[in-house]
């Protein structure tokens, strides 16, 4: 899982640099998203927001949040192997 990903602990110098590499283009992939995809995709997984509430905030259906969050990942998934 993101979150999981985002959250590893590391702390010899080198895994740091890794880190902040992987972070740099982690952000790089998800500034390239659309922007309902990246919001979407930041506030379920990066800030934890439930479906729901993203769906009410965002006068949405939670099927048209989790779609716009699906979309999100299986681009990210694409940019982050290339």
């Amino acid at each position: 899982r993101l979150e999981a990903w985002l959250a590893a602990d590391q702390s010899s110098p080198s895994a740091r640099a890794i880190r902040h590499e992987q972070l740099l283009h982690l952000a790089d992939a998800l500034a390239q998203l659309p922007a309902d995809q990246r919001w979407a995709v930041e506030l379920h997984h990066l800030r934890g927001c439930p479906i729901a509430d993203i769906a009410r905030d965002w006068n949405r259906t939670r099927p048209a949040v989790a779609g716009l969050i699906r979309r999100g990942l299986q681009a990210l998934r694409q940019l982050l192997k290339d």
